[in-house]
């Protein structure tokens, strides 16, 4: 956590790098990398059993505080990674990227709702081809940013006075309007 400002200037580096990206549609997906908090995870998995029924392959990365709160496996997901990080870096370990690169998808989704730099770091540094997530900063790797009542972004342009009676941000829904628009865009550029 100290010097976690050079993490944060690795991914700065690797955002400036951004290698071409293009539109994968959900047909064409063979693999999904789903980034996602403990707390969140019993939410998510109706839209992983979605996710298995396309015929997709779902990687799952979880952050968790405690290694005994991951179950060991989800019907439809394999691998199951549970995130390992430097301490004082507060990113993840030579170790865990490796293994994480093995399963890497065409895919990312990132589900998670709170603010990680593991996480964020993992986003920016995957190889997929198109990236869908919740911005959380300015500075986002996604091509397919997911607005919800209670993000960060919708705080700031509805005002604190407003943002208050709206519902807290659920990874579950986030997950779902993600393949629902993802879905409807593959759709569209079909149909043209």
């Amino acid at each position: 956590m100290w010097f976690s400002f050079v993490t944060r200037w690795a991914m700065t580096r690797q955002l400036a790098k951004r290698r071409d990206t293009r539109f994968r549609s959900f047909e064409e997906t063979e693999r999904v990398v789903l980034l996602v908090q403990d707390k969140d995870l019993s939410s998510i998995l109706p839209a992983i059993q979605e996710l298995a029924g396309g015929g997709i392959k779902v990687t799952l990365v979880v952050e968790a505080k405690h290694k005994n709160s991951v179950p060991a496996t989800v019907q439809g997901c394999y691998p199951i990674l549970v995130l390992r990080t430097y301490w004082l870096l507060n990113r993840p370990t030579k170790e865990f990227l490796q293994s994480f690169d093995h399963y890497d998808g065409d895919v990312l989704l990132d589900v998670s709702t709170a603010g990680s730099l593991a996480l964020a770091y993992l986003a920016v540094h995957s190889k997929a081809l198109f990236k869908i997530g919740l911005p959380k900063s300015e500075k986002n790797p996604f091509q397919l940013q997911i607005l919800m009542p209670g993000s960060a972004s919708d705080k700031e342009e509805a005002g604190a006075a407003n943002s208050a009676s709206k519902p807290a941000l659920n990874a579950g829904e986030l997950l779902h309007n993600a393949l629902f628009y993802w879905k409807k865009i593959g759709v569209k550029e079909n149909n043209l």
